[in-house]
């Protein structure tokens, strides 16, 4: 096929595609505005901070947007040429359906490496770095919040009281703490309460973001114990305290991270792990097959939107949008439907994921073959064949 006809035709699919991406995925985006808001509002997020969460937040759009996105592209694009007759033209040109599919199978290939990078790893890195944007935000508004004379109880477990504060270095003086059972990242035994009195303290951040120390000096240590009534008191010149942040606990190891926070091979050994303790399997086989199976429906939208959108000669040109739309409309409700029986163990969990693909993939080669052969293509007649050939099946068996 002459390399400008190619060309042609990329072009005729890529601007809806990108088009269409860009406003499903802004869409998408408008439902976080409130949250984004709120976090400006209350912990005093600046630029690198919303610059950040939005990075963050649409790799989780962006693993449905793209394949929504690409059928809509070739929807749009096959529905175009066909309503100009430019189908036609190039079928009388000696040119079949197979010819004018190579550019757009080259185009899906490149959608699909796009979509698989997005589910393996920005996926989970943007949940991951998420979390990390909020806690390091509610972090950084507990330190803020803090005032000279005024007990502080926003940590766990535990009462602060400062007299005086540096609101430049961060440095504080005539430090009153009080912890009750346990307040640190560790778990602690603490008796009935310790009260710490330090003369100066700072913060500091731990590497890993999930607790934060609190770095005392020249002070004393009082506990009361709960067996015999025993009463200690300790000196010490430097003192490293644990605090404990609302949220900071959720950063895990990732045996223990929700499945959207891992990444393939963190998947794969829990899916071992949780096997080869005899428990249920199906909820991480789920979402690691999902990994694979969403990137592979830019395929099967691919063989189902261009014999589609070629049938729609006559109509509007916003056509393709609207059939689109019923596609994914119905590819994701059987898609849910199973998802849901694999979870519930009434079909297997891999078949459950792969289900709509093989279905939709089925009916989209059942559709281009009879495209291909310039027959019409009535979902509704395929149905009743469908129905009838399984009927006269059962009938033989």
């Amino acid at each position: 096929m002459p390399r400008t006809i190619n060309i042609y035709i990329l072009k005729e699919i890529t601007v809806p595609f990108i088009l269409s991406l860009s406003i499903l995925t802004v869409t998408a985006l408008l439902s976080k505005i409130i949250k984004l808001i709120d976090l400006m509002v209350t912990q005093g997020a600046g630029i690198p901070f919303v610059f950040w969460f939005v990075l963050s937040i649409i790799p989780s759009f962006l693993i449905y947007t793209i394949p929504i996105s690409f059928l809509i592209g070739v929807l749009v694009a096959f529905t175009r040429l066909s309503s100009d007759s430019e189908i036609t033209a190039m079928k009388a040109s000696g040119l079949s359906l197979f010819a004018i599919m190579k550019p757009v199978v080259f185009l899906a290939l490149v959608v699909y490496a796009l979509s698989l990078s997005v589910t393996l790893y920005f996926f989970p890195w943007g949940n991951i770095n998420m979390k990390k944007l909020l806690f390091d935000a509610a972090r950084t508004k507990l330190i803020s919040g803090i005032d000279e004379k005024t007990f502080y109880d926003r940590f766990k477990g535990v009462v602060l009281y400062v007299d005086r504060l540096n609101q430049k270095t961060g440095e504080m003086e005539g430090i009153f703490i009080s912890q009750h059972e346990s307040a640190g990242g560790k778990a602690r035994a603490f008796a009935e309460s310790t009260i710490f009195f330090a003369h100066t303290g700072a913060f500091s951040p731990s590497e890993d973001k999930s607790i934060l120390y609190f770095k005392l000096f020249d002070g004393t240590i009082h506990r009361k114990g709960t067996d015999n009534g025993s009463y200690h008191l300790a000196d010490f010149s430097s003192y490293v305290l644990e605090l404990n942040l609302s949220g900071g606990e959720q950063l895990l190891s990732y045996m223990d991270k929700p499945n959207r926070e891992m990444y393939l091979g963190e998947l794969m050994d829990k899916v071992r792990l949780v096997g080869s303790r005899g428990e249920k399997t199906a909820p991480y086989l789920i979402d690691l097959h999902k990994r694979f199976a969403l990137p592979a429906s830019v395929f099967v939208f691919t063989i189902l939107g261009a014999p589609l959108g070629i049938q729609k000669v006559r109509a509007a040109r916003f056509t393709g949008f609207s059939v689109s739309l019923s596609v994914v409309l119905a590819y994701y409700v059987v898609s849910t439907a199973m998802e849901a029986m694999g979870n519930n163990g009434l079909i297997n969990p891999v078949l459950s994921v792969w289900g709509s693909d093989i279905i939709f993939g089925a009916a989209g080669l059942c559709f281009f073959y009879m495209a291909a052969r310039d027959r019409p293509v009535n979902i509704a007649s395929v149905i009743r064949e469908a129905v009838s050939l399984l009927t006269r099946q059962r009938k033989s068996a």
